[in-house]
């Protein structure tokens, strides 16, 4: 029940109820009124009917029987009926020991009031002594309240209609008054409102609520906007759900990693994502702690799932999500690179080993030792070679390794590049050309030079016979730039995305030909990544490669 409802009721109740007593004490008053009035007639008439009796006795009685409606009475000093005007004398009992009779005996005048037996009227007496000693009477009849309200219903009726209306009235417009003020609290300026002295301690612990509420809300959204600016800024993914599997709390990493539009007010079975993701989650919600790498699309995604536990009691679960897939690609690279290396390494080492062992032949002819001997020194320096390779690669790998920067003539290393490699080109029957002007560079020396070195190593040794190579130094657009260009073999658009990745060649038969241990553009990769460049291939199978190097 609302508080106006109540309030209403209360007053309407007690209207209702001073209104019928209000009637009630009314009517009593006029009833007990009207029954002095009546009295006080008896009295009247006995002291004229005395008066009659005194002179005419039962003659004039008997006039008066016909035309008054009041029952008279004679009693004889000893009790017995003299006359009754309404019931024969006869049948009457002795009147000596009734109240009025005695009373009037006594003191000259008495009065009584006696119920009928039938509850329905009560009867009035008043009686007087006469000179005789005998006692005159008279008596009549007044209803009682429950005979006159059933006589008076109809009135009775339009009253207590009356009554019900105007309390109805006065209820509803004094619970409206009472509430009103109340209900135009303002309760974010509660004090602003005038109300009831009696409300005022309420109002004051509302405005004190209020600033309370004001600072936690200001609190939380501090720390929300903290946890939002920290979770959607995060790589990984974070998913709070519930017991029931509903998603209460999720970042935008989760969507992209899970390729999920929406996740708002969803429950984790209702995604169309991995069974194996859905069941570690929920094995967390179970109390479990959880923690999976699976294959997710052309993705790897490893799950960490911990429940969450408030009070000793499970409440739901917290998912973090992260995409391994770079480090499980570098996984398989370094599995891949350490079978390359192992593989690189035995060729010309069983090559020594072959060489030496013919050469330790006694009855060997010293043609062939000579020439398994420069067999031993080719493997030799294609086994340094490989090692330096390797060795500039992982000092590239190294994040700590830091040469020194300094000006650079990219130009002039190009040339010390073609002075070095001409004679190569040559005996390959390949054109080696220059092009270009000076230009700088900040950047690491040594590393420069492998980056032009390599590339012009790997164009020369690529080529056809009677092709060319043209390397072409100059600053374009504000940028250093360096393109080495030649009519080479080419490489397929599938080879491309590979070529700088460690031990790749694209055709291995015309690489065991030339030599060269496979690292070449590795390096060349690395390098220009540390110079903060961009690389560009153009190629065409039989129709040569362009690469443009942007620093």
């Amino acid at each position: 029940m609302t508080m106006t409802k109540k309030i209403f009721k209360n007053i309407f109740l007690a209207c209702f109820s001073m209104l019928v007593v209000t009637i009630v004490i009314i009517f009593g008053v006029m009833y007990n009124y009207h029954g002095k009035q009546i009295m006080n007639e008896l009295h009247s008439e006995i002291n004229i009917i005395s008066v009659g009796v005194e002179d005419g006795g039962t003659k004039y009685l008997d006039t008066l029987s016909k035309s008054e409606k009041a029952r008279i009475t004679w009693v004889n000093k000893d009790g017995s009926i003299k006359y009754d005007s309404n019931v024969s004398k006869s049948k009457m009992e002795n009147h000596l020991n009734r109240k009025e009779i005695k009373d009037a005996m006594k003191n000259g005048t008495g009065e009584d009031i006696r119920m009928s037996d039938t509850l329905s009227e009560r009867t009035m007496y008043c009686a007087k002594l006469l000179s005789d000693g005998s006692v005159i009477r008279i008596s009549t009849n007044q209803y009682t309240v429950w005979i006159l309200l059933l006589n008076m219903w109809q009135p009775l009726a339009i009253v207590v209609i009356i009554a019900l209306v105007l309390s109805y009235i006065i209820a509803y417009l004094s619970s409206k008054k009472i509430v009103m003020p109340i209900n135009d609290l303002d309760l974010e300026n509660v004090e602003a409102v005038t109300t009831y002295e009696e409300i005022e301690p309420l109002v004051h612990k509302i405005s004190h609520q209020n600033r309370v509420i004001r600072d936690q809300i200001k609190e939380l959204k501090r720390t929300q906007a903290e946890f939002n600016v920290i979770t959607s800024n995060m790589k990984e993914g974070l998913l709070v759900l519930d017991l029931q599997g509903k998603i209460l709390s999720y970042n935008k990493s989760v969507k992209k990693l899970l390729n999920i539009s929406s996740l708002d007010d969803e429950y984790l079975e209702d995604l169309s994502i991995d069974d194996e993701f859905k069941t570690n989650i929920n094995n967390a919600i179970h109390g479990t702690h959880m923690s999976d790498t699976f294959e997710y699309g052309d993705r790897y995604l490893s799950l960490y799932c911990n429940p969450v536990e408030v009070d000793g009691k499970i409440k739901g679960a917290v998912a973090v999500i992260l995409d391994v897939t770079e480090k499980h690609q570098r996984e398989l690279l370094r599995r891949e690179f350490s079978a390359n290396v192992s593989h690189e390494l035995k060729t010309p080492l069983t090559a020594i080993l072959a060489s030496a062992e013919i050469i330790g032949m006694e009855a060997t002819p010293k043609e062939t030792v000579t020439h398994f001997a420069h067999n031993i020194t080719k493997e030799a320096n294609r086994l340094i070679t490989l090692v330096n390779d390797i060795i500039k690669l992982s000092k590239l790998d190294d994040k700590s390794y830091e040469p020194e920067d300094k000006e650079v003539d990219i130009y002039e290393i190009a040339k010390n590049v073609e002075d070095t490699l001409s004679p190569i080109a040559d005996n390959c029957g390949v054109k080696l050309t220059l092009y270009g002007e000076k230009t700088i560079v900040h950047g690491v020396p040594t590393l420069l030079s492998e980056i032009v070195y390599n590339l012009v190593d790997n164009a020369i040794k690529y080529n056809k016979p009677n092709g060319s190579v043209t390397i072409t130094v100059a600053p374009i657009n504000g940028k250093a730039t360096l393109i080495v260009e030649d009519t080479g073999i080419g490489i397929s658009k599938e080879d491309q995305s590979r070529i700088f990745e460690r031990f790749y060649r694209v055709d291995k038969s015309h690489s065991k030909e030339v030599g060269g241990t496979g690292l070449g553009l590795s390096i060349v990769k690395h390098g220009v990544e540390h110079h903060n460049g961009k690389m560009k291939v153009e190629s065409e199978l039989g129709k040569g490669t362009k690469i443009t190097i942007k620093f």
